[in-house]
């Protein structure tokens, strides 16, 4: 997902918040990006310890979305690390959300 197009879901996009993942979401073509802060995270590492659970996440749990697409942009909104199975949950939730609009 390029700078232009996650602007342009930061923008037009809808929003879905559930600790510690805001994700903003809009229909269209399949695609997917994440987003964590290095204000929080100041080491590499555990940004990409983030990013990692994140994805993996939604590749196990896309179904949810019911054979729609969508452009998702998901930004981690959480100051500490939190589980794998938290960042799970919270994903899982959302997608559900996003389905049933």
């Amino acid at each position: 997902m390029n700078e232009r197009r996650i602007l342009s879901l930061l923008k037009t996009g809808q929003v879905a918040f559930r600790y510690p993942l805001k994700v903003y979401y809009q229909a269209g073509s399949s695609d997917f990006g994440v987003s964590v802060p290095k204000r929080n995270f100041k080491r590499a590492v555990w940004r990409n310890l983030l990013k990692r659970r994140i994805r993996e996440a939604f590749r196990l749990n896309q179904e949810h979305l019911g054979g729609k697409s969508f452009e998702v942009f998901v930004y981690y909104v959480g100051k500490e690390e939190e589980s794998y199975e938290r960042i799970e949950k919270s994903l899982v939730q959302i997608l559900d959300d996003m389905a049933a609009r």
